[in-house]
């Protein structure tokens, strides 16, 4: 298989919690690696092209267009594609030039308004804003079990189920009631069975819920797993481990270590840096109390 047959069709995806605070960092930061929210016009031609079940000889009989040509501008190694080339590759896959140039996300012209999709003033804004990623979420809608998903919030919040759920309580607790007022028993395991089953209505919707984004998740990010822009989880730890083993052994005080591998971390290329800017660095980091706190302390207290 043609290594530009690598399939390109889903590009960023983002993390969340407490890491999520600094990769959130870097989805705000210019779309960072950490967030694609489009497809460069290389991956869009690999992917018509794979959607048309095509190979890269077939797509060069049928536009004209050098094999290797087409190669380089799939791998986006030539940005400048002239106007005719991309009017032969639009008419090809049937999509238009704004397309292909990454003007339009609608392979299709669609004649819908805003108006029949019937969206809030507020949810126009925040899908205009650019703050989220549209793909992502154009993904997460178009997900196969997100109709699901859909039905289950929709079951919970115009409280179609709840009075079944209530009724079903009553029921459970009238015969529990009923049992204590005939028999007297303790605690058994029939009075446990009895209450055990009674239903929280927002845990149970709550577990439901989270079952159906979870499912949809695992299968985006396993769609994700391969793309530019994500990291196997394991990958970043022993590259880490692996430079700290290497810098441990050049000269320098711990601090400038230290910093060294801050740089790291931030993608910063310590070694680029100039005397000027390395002692300016070292100088600032010295207020940081973390790094204040791994430094020897001796001498600084006075005697008793």
């Amino acid at each position: 298989m043609d290594e530009t047959d690598m399939c390109s069709k889903h590009r960023g995806i983002r993390s969340f919690d407490p890491i999520r605070q600094v990769e959130y960092g870097k989805i705000k930061n210019n779309g960072g690696e950490a967030m694609q929210t489009k497809l460069t016009t290389g991956e869009r031609l690999t992917d018509l092209r794979r959607e048309h079940n095509l190979t890269l000889e077939q797509v060069s009989e049928q536009t004209g267009i050098v094999k290797s040509t087409l190669s380089n501008y799939e791998n986006d190694k030539k940005p400048d594609i002239n106007l005719g080339a991309l009017e032969k590759l639009a008419a090809l896959y049937g999509v238009g030039v704004d397309y292909l140039l990454g003007l339009t996300e609608n392979k299709k012209h669609s004649k819908i308004g805003l108006a029949d999709l019937h969206l809030s003033d507020d949810a126009v804004d925040v899908l205009s804003s650019g703050k989220i990623n549209n793909r992502l979420l154009s993904e997460l809608i178009t997900h196969p079990e997100f109709a699901r998903l859909m039905a289950d919030m929709e079951i919970y919040v115009d409280g179609i189920v709840s009075m079944q759920i209530r009724n079903m309580n009553s029921l459970l607790e009238s015969a529990r009631a009923a049992i204590l007022e005939k028999y007297h028993p303790k605690e058994d395991n029939t009075l446990l069975t009895l209450k055990a089953a009674q239903i929280d209505e927002d845990e149970y919707f709550a577990r439901v819920v989270s079952d159906d984004v979870e499912r949809i998740l695992k299968e985006l990010k396993q769609d994700h797993s391969k793309d530019q822009g994500s990291v196997a989880a394991d990958a970043a730890a022993p590259s880490l481990k692996e430079y700290i083993e290497s810098i441990s052994e050049t000269e320098g005080s711990d601090f400038q270590k230290w910093i060294m591998i801050f740089c790291k971390q931030i993608h910063l290329p310590y070694n680029k840096l100039t005397d000027t800017e390395k002692r300016w660095l070292i100088q600032i980091s010295r207020k940081s109390n973390l790094l204040k706190s791994g430094t020897s302390q001796r001498g600084k207290h006075p005697r008793k």
